[in-house]
């Protein structure tokens, strides 16, 4: 059996174990909703998660290497991690939970074939997927940032108005909010 299809036929084993790790780095109170709320719109969390999870270990396996694919199956589980009140380090090890999974599930089956090789190119891939993660989640994280500077730009606009009328004996009405 090559190697491929022996992390295919793990691939939904896998995906579940890793999305159930991703699910443990939330507060213990958030976790239950997490993981038996199926509804999108309800808890777009575990829809985010479970939405890149495929995507994210095909990238893994080597079974869909391009740049572009793998940008957009990160790219809203990122945004969402770059929102959320993790550290940077907290945000992203996420991805290096898939190593000892792997390890487990995946490692002796190609050891018993003879190709560690294999194995260690997709952990290879793991660290890769994460240093995109990590460009990514940084300019999530820029964008963040200059919205928040545009927002109190905008308060702070608003406050001076409003002194300027208070100054020259305007009484601001409900209206000039």
């Amino acid at each position: 059996m090559k190697a491929i299809d022996i992390f295919r036929k793990h691939k939904s084993e896998l995906v579940r174990l890793w999305t159930g790790a991703v699910f443990d780095t939330y507060p213990f109170e958030t976790t239950g909703f997490l993981r038996t709320q199926e509804d999108p719109f309800g808890n777009p969390v575990a829809n985010m998660t479970k939405e890149a999870a495929g995507g994210l270990y095909d990238a893994m396996t080597g079974e869909n290497v391009e740049v572009a694919q793998t940008r957009k199956a990160l790219d809203r589980f990122v945004k969402l991690r770059a929102v959320q009140k993790f550290s940077p380090s907290q945000s992203l090890a996420v991805f290096s939970l898939m190593k000892p999974i792997m390890r487990e599930h995946v490692l002796p089956e190609l050891m018993a074939q003879n190709d560690l090789a294999a194995y260690l190119e997709t952990e290879s891939r793991i660290d890769s997927l994460t240093l995109l993660a990590f460009d990514m989640y940084m300019e999530d994280r820029e964008v963040l940032a200059e919205s928040r500077i545009t927002e109190i730009r905008n308060q702070h606009a608003q406050l001076a108005r409003w002194a300027q009328q208070l100054e020259s004996g305007a009484v601001p009405s409900g209206d000039d909010r």
